[in-house]
């Protein structure tokens, strides 16, 4: 049996120094503890244009897009992955500009029907198999209702979400979240031997906060605010 292939993008303009990554890299130690072939790239590294919204990809050279720029590698590293890890921190409550630029450009693995499946209406892939997809994102609030739309953008797909994920940033922090990263470590490593992760721990990789922590959290983020206004 050949390794699982993971292929991982971190959203993130801050790239290794931001806190998505903590979580990409998790994910991936778990992985290649289990034998995967990894690849990862930072997308604001990459070459790559928005959607024209030509419809070339659908009508005139049906499968290909008429730009060419990295995504003429990335598309086929898709499609041969096993498994798609997206990694995006929360900017105005949505995904990164760099994320959405990639996402918009996957649309050429789309057919130009449309099917309903399961009461929802969408278009057909274009290729056989598609990998496993997981969407992981950090934001700034507590609260995990920010992550409304990486929840809307697959709800199929498997969810890592970490709020306040400032708290990386603090040594009591990591230790509150040291049990959140071994799932996430964890999770990479079941996926990569082809194990379903357990009800248990998929339970564990959305952090959720209670309210005196919440406020805990504020103020903490408030004092640090007035700190850098002097």
């Amino acid at each position: 049996m050949s390794n699982m292939r993971v292929l991982a993008f971190n959203g993130s303009p801050r790239r290794s120094k931001g806190t998505t990554d903590v979580l990409l890299e998790a994910f991936i130690e778990g992985a290649r503890a289990a034998g995967a072939d990894v690849e990862k790239h930072h997308i604001v590294d990459l070459n790559i244009n928005g959607c024209r919204g030509c419809f070339n990809c659908w009508w005139v050279t049906p499968g290909k897009c008429v730009q060419r720029d990295d995504m003429d590698r990335i598309l086929p590293a898709i499609v041969e992955s096993d498994v798609l890890f997206l990694g995006t921190p929360i900017y105005g409550r949505n995904v990164t500009s760099y994320m959405q630029t990639l996402l918009e450009r996957t649309f050429v693995l789309s057919l130009p029907e449309m099917e309903l499946s399961d009461g929802e209406t969408r278009h057909p892939g274009r290729v056989s198999k598609f990998p496993r997809l997981i969407l992981a994102a950090t934001c700034g609030f507590p609260d995990t209702s920010n992550f409304d739309i990486v929840r809307a953008l697959n709800p199929h797909a498997l969810h890592i979400l970490l709020p306040a994920a400032q708290l990386l940033l603090y040594e009591e922090g990591k230790k509150q979240l040291a049990g959140f990263l071994e799932a996430v470590r964890l999770t990479g490593e079941k996926i990569a031997s082809g194990e379903e992760p357990s009800p248990e721990l998929k339970d564990k990789l959305v952090v959720e906060f209670s309210d005196e922590m919440k406020k805990r959290i504020v103020d903490m983020h408030n004092q640090y605010s007035a700190s850098r206004k002097d």
